[in-house]
């Protein structure tokens, strides 16, 4: 992924978060607040003001998922820009790396039935970047098959799918790079 010096500077002076601390953090909170007396879109983060700590909660999953499946560390930073959501770093054999991630959303059928997975990748055509990773999550029950999309040409580094897989949120799916050789990982949300 190619980066100019003061994008990498800009990067590296960024403060970042741990995402097993910081979902930790999350399901403390949000178990604190079971008895609350809450909207749905509140409890589940559905309003305008919340919608960033919706994001941070997606950027730390993505993240967390990534940090598994790699055997390093993935750390992220949300830095909000007008074509990334969060910027990625992970370290190895000393070398600091950087990515910056969109992320997009297949948000429940309650809240749009029409929106669909070939909606958003079709979508992704207006964002470019050889060091743009894109993130989509899937807040849909049923089955998800990368073998019903179909993929435009795409100007960006990777696509991944992120999703839970069972309706306790405690088991989640990472599937991708769908623009190369897709693979499928499991992992269990941090307790």
């Amino acid at each position: 992924m190619t980066q100019s010096s003061s994008a990498l500077k800009g990067f590296a002076a960024l403060s970042y978060r741990d995402p097993a601390v910081v979902l930790r953090e999350l399901r403390q909170i949000e178990s604190q607040m079971v008895g609350a007396n809450l909207s749905p879109q509140v409890r589940n983060l559905r309003t305008n003001g919340l919608k960033p700590i919706r994001e941070f909660r997606h950027a730390a999953l993505f993240c967390h998922g990534m940090s598994l499946r790699l055997g390093h560390q993935v750390l992220f930073s949300p830095v909000e820009s007008s074509d990334y959501d969060f910027v990625a770093t992970w370290l190895i054999a000393d070398v600091q790396h950087f990515a910056r991630v969109q992320l997009k959303e297949l948000v429940p059928a309650h809240l749009n039935e029409g929106a669909t997975v070939q909606a958003l990748v079709d979508g992704l055509s207006k964002y470019s970047g050889d060091d743009l990773i894109v993130a989509i999550f899937l807040n849909r029950e049923g089955r998800f098959s990368l073998e019903e999309v179909v993929f435009p040409t795409l100007h960006i580094a990777e696509l991944w799918f992120v999703f839970a897989t069972t309706p306790d949120l405690h088991m989640w799916q990472l599937v991708g790079d769908a623009l190369r050789e897709p693979e499928v990982s499991s992992f269990r949300y941090p307790t």
